[in-house]
């Protein structure tokens, strides 16, 4: 297949690029956690003080691409009713629970008490983001999946809104102005006594939405990027470092915009031509666990962090390099193990008899 030009509209184009998208923001979520959470700080100047904080918003990437990827598989199908929703949903539960239930047990055991073992529970149901405060403190980082099958149960309701490009522009502007009256109102102590922020899907639609626009829009979009090209890699990266520099305020949401317009350029470069740097066997790997290395990676944080490593090294920063390094490898080694051995327990009961057939016909 010609690379300059995109595929047939009959046919099913992949975006291999996003499995380095996801790969990436797994890691740099990671690496922004482990230093947060270590005793003693590495001392890196600006990639320590500004850069690895802002490694936070990656999960506004996570949402976009969920957005995106959902669409993908599911946007056409649901709009004109070939979608079984029981086969929708048991998918998503199959997917995400067995390793988030395991999680959530190891946390149990290891700090037991009434309230943790509500909060466990809320967990393995995927629907405690309909709480008032979905902050949980089994599996904290959590949060994200809870906000995601939030997504998840609204999707039906999501392709009515990106019906056609038209309200989705309309429905896009209108999560804007949704997202500046929460921060400005109905998250502050004159409306409630809390602030979600990013847990709460009102704040976070914008890049959700984002994530179909850009599905809508695929083919000119794939078309324009193979084009573009390093020249598209340029504009990515610049626009990504005058986010450190440009003012934020009211106008801009604050953060909102600027990390829409950083995350928009970056997704549309991956829906281009295929990059090697992207799409590779490491990054397919580990972009394949990604959910899992992102749910287990402060597990792992806490079981390096029991063996002291600040009383062999010396240096902040190697310290922190090789907690990251040691803490992630963990995860990874992790997520990959018990991520096929629950695949195996699937595909070896009657939840797999069907997925055996397939691959027998294979």
């Amino acid at each position: 297949m010609n690379k300059e030009f995109p595929p047939p509209p009959y046919v099913k184009y992949k975006y291999n690029n996003i499995n380095g998208l996801r790969a990436l923001s797994a890691i740099g979520i990671a690496v922004m956690h482990y230093q947060a959470n270590l005793s003693v700080k590495p001392c890196l100047g600006w990639v320590s003080d500004v850069l690895i904080p802002w490694f936070s918003w990656l999960v506004f990437l996570f949402f976009m691409i969920s957005g995106f990827a959902l669409c993908c598989g599911y946007y056409d199908r649901m709009k004109n009713g070939k979608v079984s929703l029981n086969e929708f949903y048991g998918k998503r539960y199959k997917r995400i629970l067995p390793f988030f239930g395991l999680l959530c047990v190891f946390d149990l055991l290891a700090d037991f008490s009434k309230e943790h073992l509500a909060q466990a529970f809320m967990n393995v149901t995927l629907v405690f983001n309909l709480l008032p405060d979905s902050e949980m403190k089994v599996i904290g980082v959590g949060w994200f999946l809870g906000l995601i099958f939030l997504f998840y149960m609204l999707f039906p309701f999501f392709v009515f809104l990106l019906d056609n490009k038209r309200r989705a522009w309309m429905v896009l502007g209108l999560s804007l102005i949704v997202n500046l009256l929460c921060q400005e109102y109905f998250f502050t102590d004159a409306f409630v006594g809390f602030d979600p922020d990013r847990r709460n899907i009102l704040y976070s639609a914008p890049f959700l939405l984002a994530g179909g626009l850009c599905f809508l829009y695929r083919d000119a979009l794939h078309r324009w990027a193979v084009k573009r090209g390093k020249f598209l890699l340029i504009w990515c990266i610049v626009v990504n470092a005058l986010y450190f520099v440009c003012p934020q305020s009211v106008g801009t949401l604050h953060k909102v915009i600027p990390l829409l317009a950083v995350f928009t350029l970056w997704l549309i470069y991956a829906m281009g031509a295929e990059h090697g740097w992207m799409h590779n066997r490491v990054m397919d790997f580990l972009s394949n666990i990604s959910m899992e290395i992102y749910l287990c990676h402060m597990l792992m944080f806490r079981i390096v962090e029991r063996i002291h490593l600040e009383n062999f090294i010396q240096d902040e920063n190697l310290l922190f390099i090789v907690t990251c390094v040691a803490g992630i490898g963990a995860s990874v080694v992790f997520s990959y193990v018990v991520r096929n051995m629950i695949d195996y327990v699937f595909l070896h009961s009657g939840h797999g008899r069907l997925r055996r057939e397939k691959i027998s016909k294979k």
